[in-house]
């Protein structure tokens, strides 16, 4: 199978190079200056004629992140990107006799690759080491001689960094032309044209035969694990269960206008007391009298005047009043209530909610709830997650 774009995948150690490599291979990659890791996901660069695969270091200086989590997470990376053949690894190696079980590991990856590829992934796979080549220690062969079935056809490359020699190494002090350099496995980083010839040559004939990875997805009959069997982890959720997340008190209805107390009636104005009105009398007995005293006696006759109320006229008293209104404000029954309360549950907006519903999505609490979670650990990202249950998975 020949094909017409390369993958290359660059696996290892933190700060060995393979954000460094990327940038050679036309990427735009952050590179750090410390063995502090600079790439905290799987990303994929596109290059020139294909796209290439930076991947977080093994035994990351983050104590929390495991080999086993980084090999899981570039598994799913390319299965979610639907990459299903890999044309170049290139393993990234500082050579160490201590580091002779991480090398192990790394070696057993690079063979799991290939477990669905009729042919051999070491094949495809080169070996940059980076460091003192004067070094005898030679662990990463060593560590794939004992996974692998054959690696005589793998790779090498032997690179030393011009700039990162101190002032006294002799390629340094000698002033050596680029391609006297280059012999040695020593680079300038400022040339990085010449470096990525050196690994198109290693590179020749990968893309004839690329690793085939043959990634499938398939679902766990028992809980929601969704991966390629064998990329699952061993233990299993066992059984999932809905629940809401998030919870909020809210009120019940809509808010709307209201008056606590019902109308009532009153006067507008006030009530005018009962008086005695004193009339000019003209009856004939009040004349005689008036004439007899040549006016000094007037007399008058008394007159009743009822009270009333002095906005309406009534003359009851007692009256319930011409004019309804709410006592809670003072208001006429024409205006807007006085008060916000929702129309259903009849509580002030102020008012601590009567109602517990979810957050995320506004159901209430013995609704089915809008998110998974394993009903044994309670793990709402259980999904191709270790599991928490010592039990077979049963793939569909």
């Amino acid at each position: 199978m020949r094909l017409t774009q390369q993958c290359i995948l660059a696996i290892g150690d933190t700060g060995n190079g393979k954000s460094f490599t990327a940038n050679i291979f036309g990427a735009n990659a952050k590179v750090g200056d410390t063995s502090i890791s600079e790439t905290d996901e799987i990303t994929i660069y596109n290059i020139k004629g294909g796209f290439y695969i930076d991947t977080p270091g093994f035994n990351d200086t983050d104590e929390e992140k495991k080999d086993e989590k980084t090999v899981h997470l570039i598994f799913l990376k390319m299965m979610e990107s639907n990459i299903q053949n890999i044309t170049t690894i290139l393993w990234f190696v500082t050579p160490d006799i201590r580091a002779r079980g991480s090398y192990k590991r790394q070696a057993q990856f690079i063979e799991s690759l290939a477990k669905y590829h009729k042919g051999n992934a070491w094949d495809n796979t080169i070996i940059v080491t980076k460091g003192d080549q004067s070094s005898n220690s030679d662990g990463p062969r060593d560590a794939a001689k004992e996974i692998a079935r054959d690696i005589s056809k793998t790779g090498e490359f032997k690179i030393l960094l011009l700039e990162s020699l101190p002032p006294t190494n002799i390629y340094v002090k000698g002033k050596f032309q680029s391609d006297e350099l280059n012999e040695y496995g020593v680079f300038k980083a400022s040339e990085p044209e010449l470096i990525l010839a050196k690994y198109e040559s290693l590179m020749k004939g990968h893309l004839e035969c690329p690793i085939c990875l043959n990634l499938k997805k398939v679902k766990c009959s028992k809980c929601c694990e969704e991966t390629d069997p064998r990329l699952a982890f061993p233990k299993c959720h066992l059984e999932t269960e809905s629940f809401h997340p998030n919870t909020e008190n809210v009120h019940n209805g809509n808010v709307i206008d209201n008056h606590p107390f019902s109308y009532s009636y009153k006067h507008s104005d006030r009530y005018v007391e009962a008086r005695t009105r004193y009339d000019f009398d003209h009856s004939p007995p009040a004349w005689v009298v008036r004439v007899a005293t040549i006016g000094i006696v007037n007399p008058h006759c008394p007159a009743i005047e009822n009270g009333y109320w002095n906005c309406c006229h009534n003359n009851d008293a007692n009256s319930r009043g011409c004019k309804a209104f709410y006592p809670c404000c003072g208001n006429d029954i024409h205006s807007s209530g006085c008060q916000k309360i929702y129309d259903v549950c009849r509580h002030k907006c102020e008012e601590t909610g009567c109602l517990t519903i979810c957050k995320n999505c506004k159901k209430k609490l013995d609704e089915k709830g809008c998110k998974e979670r394993c009903k044994n650990c309670k793990n709402e990202n259980s999904c191709n997650i270790k599991g928490c249950i010592e039990i077979p998975h049963n793939w569909l």
